[in-house]
């Protein structure tokens, strides 16, 4: 049996009741309950690793507020998708994870650009153990695209999150927990074969080092490779991540850690076109591509990461995190825009394009949080000071030279097309971005029932860039971010609260000229009531509201001048959003686990006109397995639902703005893992079981991109 010596600090320092519990505790990779007689635990639920747990019920949160609060305890609608429903649903990049989570839905723009959206918002922000990562818009660095195999866990707070973030909007904040070293000695080797050539092998160990066992270390290492079902495109990923953890004192741990993704994708490109030259619609299949055999984008990122834990006497704990990001990217592809004439497939327009990018971001973060005693209660505080510096270089090369013809498009596919001679390369974004800010927030016990979470960032924010040789610098100081919210106990199951925030957020949009909108700012209330309906099952429910002005909004077939792939905005006033979201997560049963959503957002400009189109206004979404008792144990079976409401884009057709619609549908996937023994077994994912036929997005520059049909995936894994 294993506690570490956080988990049992964290006993001591809220433990009043007294109850068994039950663990899961790996030993020599397999996993068994464990009953502890007698053992002092409070109502809040440790934040333990969720790989250590069977189960889709979360443990306490910190993303939200930096104080470690249980789901009930927050005044926000939070969600966790837990290391167990990864498992089951086969989740194998961290973009798969946020397209199944609660209330967020994803559109793509080509091959490798996503964009990921909450409560009618796209999510600009990301965190990675706490860490804030603002990710680029543009320039895409794979920041929604990492592999689930290092992560222990994704937390989603939805709504406004200025208070830790500082510049942000009421979308979300995600959080990406990585896996720590086990307790003791674990090996896992997986592999995976599926459709489209899909081959994935992983190997992920961890062990103590020495006999204390106050050392531990952890790798994992991953290579996945296949085809997909666009014509002349395939994915090859490469992950290694390495973590050692450390106990130097008995009130001091540190976390040491560095991880390596690179993601090529050969045959990269942007959607097929969405109307032929006479106006009509194309009724292309579903291997429809528009790309070239030698296009190719990859990017390549190392992250090392320090965590730093020391814990006071009075139950206080300081942390002090620093992480460093390089990253590199490549695009190199033809992107024909325009509309092919029905019978000759000719007429469509070329852009040639070699890209280069060089970016490096350092993060620190430093906070104290833990109880005090006033007026003859206890409370709790936190504070924290964050700053986040972004450096990035991208240079452009074009064609050197006669441009090569790019012939034909026919039946969603275009003539082979040489590659150009490339010129030299040119600087087109060279800029600096730094964000800091400080927090402070408090829980406050007005009475046992009531509690006061409030809080306030003075946030600052300056970029300075050199954009197609336009120098400019932006910067906004001192701005203040108020956060409260009101939690209140009906009883030990039921509990109602009340939030308010407000809103500063940058934004990495430009007008037609070239410029960066300025921010927006607005307002964010949320009204919620949670319950806890038995062990390790929640509900939570949540109306919600969000005031925003200056908000950027697509100028519909204008681009930015000179930058015929870049969408031009222009600042909106009087934007609003209201929605309504209710969530059930955990065990129905034993073995029985369950997370199940539903989601209203409805976001309107001044006029009333509904916004973020490319998104979906409602959504639905299941997850759910059942491992069986008895001689029937070694089997577990699942599946899985997606239900969204439409969306469309107004976009340029050859007879002006047109309307293009992706109506509602629903994607239905199904599991199946059987155990042959404590060390071996095979696990059957069908996703889109019923091969429903749909666009992951319409009308991005006039074209579309197809869902991926039906298909199957088996894997195997072996734990030493």
């Amino acid at each position: 049996m294993f506690l570490d010596s956080f988990a049992l600090r964290q006993i001591g320092r809220f433990g009043l009741l007294t109850a068994p519990l039950l663990l899961s505790v790996p030993v020599s990779a397999k996993e068994f309950p464990l009953e502890l007689e007698a053992l002092v635990v409070s109502g809040r639920q440790l934040s333990a690793d969720s790989e250590q747990r069977d189960s889709y019920a979360p443990g306490a949160s910190t993303t939200a507020t930096s104080l470690p609060l249980s789901i009930k305890e927050t005044p926000q609608a939070v969600s966790v998708i837990t290391h167990q429903q990864i498992k089951d649903q086969g989740l194998g990049t961290s973009g798969e994870i946020l397209h199944r989570a609660p209330g967020i839905s994803m559109t793509r723009s080509d091959s490798n650009r996503f964009n990921y959206s909450a409560r009618g918002y796209s999510i600009s922000t990301y965190q990675f153990d706490g860490l804030m990562t603002p990710i680029q818009g543009y320039w895409n660095f794979g920041d929604t695209d990492w592999d689930s195999a290092i992560y222990d866990r994704i937390e989603v707070v939805r709504g406004a999150t200025g208070l830790l973030t500082g510049a942000g909007d009421p979308s979300a904040s995600v959080n990406f927990i990585r896996k720590k070293p086990l307790p003791e000695f674990a090996a896992r080797l997986s592999g995976d074969l599926g459709r489209w050539d899909k081959r994935r092998l992983a190997a992920d160990v961890s062990t103590p080092l020495g006999d204390s066992g106050r050392t531990a270390a952890r790798f994992i290492a991953v290579r996945d490779q296949q085809d997909t079902h666009v014509d002349n495109m395939e994915h090859d990923k490469q992950t290694y991540y390495g973590v050692l953890n450390s106990q130097l004192t008995s009130n001091t741990d540190v976390s040491l850690g560095v991880e390596y993704q690179h993601n090529q994708t050969d045959g990269a490109g942007s959607g097929f076109p969405m109307f032929y030259a006479d106006g009509n619609r194309t009724d292309f299949n579903r291997s429809a591509s528009n790309n070239t055999r030698w296009s190719h984008f990859f990017n390549e990122t190392t992250r090392a990461f320090i965590d730093v834990n020391h814990f006071l006497d009075n139950s206080w704990r300081l942390r002090a995190a620093y992480s460093y990001d390089d990253g590199n990217y490549g695009l190199t592809y033809l992107f024909r825009s325009g509309f092919p004439d029905r019978n000759t497939g000719e007429g469509m327009s070329a852009y040639f394009a070699n890209y280069r990018g060089d970016r490096s971001r350092q993060d620190v973060h430093f906070t104290a949080e833990g109880p005090f005693e006033l007026f003859g209660r206890e409370h709790e505080a936190a504070f924290g000071w964050v700053r986040t510096q972004d450096e990035l270089d991208m240079r452009l090369a074009g064609p050197a030279g006669a441009v090569p013809g790019i012939g034909a498009y026919h039946d969603g596919q275009g003539d082979p097309v040489a590659e150009p001679v490339w010129g030299a390369f040119n600087s087109v974004d060279d800029s600096e971005l730094v964000q800091s800010g400080a927090y402070a927030v408090t829980r406050w016990s007005l009475a046992a029932p009531l509690h006061l979470v409030a809080g306030i960032r003075l946030s600052n924010w300056e970029l300075e860039q050199v954009y197609f040789g336009d120098n400019r610098k932006y910067s906004y100081s001192d701005e203040l971010t108020p956060y409260a919210g009101l939690i209140y106990d009906f009883n030990h199951r039921f509990s109602g609260y009340v939030s308010y925030t407000e809103i500063f957020q940058t934004q990495n949009v430009r007008s037609a000229n070239g410029s960066l909108l300025d921010p927006i700012t607005g307002r964010n209330y949320e009204v919620g009531l949670k319950a806890t309906l038995a062990d390790e099952l929640d509900m939570n429910v949540a109306v919600f509201r969000s005031e925003q002005d200056g908000l950027g909004e697509a100028i519909p077939g204008e681009t930015v001048n000179g930058r015929p792939d870049t969408q031009a905005y222009r600042a909106v006033d009087g934007a609003t959003v209201e929605g309504f979201e209710t969530e059930l997560v955990g065990r129905l049963a034993p073995g029985w686990n369950v997370n199940a959503s539903f989601t209203l957002a409805n976001p309107r400009n001044a006029d009333g006109d509904r916004m973020n189109t490319a998104h979906p206004r409602q959504q639905a979404k299941l997850s759910t397995s059942y491992q069986f008792t008895g001689n029937w144990r070694p089997l577990r079976l699942g599946g899985g639902m997606r239900w969204q409401s439409d969306i469309y884009r107004d976009t340029q057709g050859p007879a002006g703005t047109t309307r293009v619609t992706q109506g509602s549908y629903s994607v239905v996937d199904l599991m199946a893992r059987y155990d042959f023994t404590p060390d071996i077994s095979a696990q059957l994912n069908l996703n889109n079981v019923l091969d429903k036929e749909y666009h992951d997005q319409v009308g991005f520059y006039s074209q579309a991109w197809w869902g991926a049909p039906r298909n199957l995936r088996l894997s195997l894994s072996y734990d030493f």
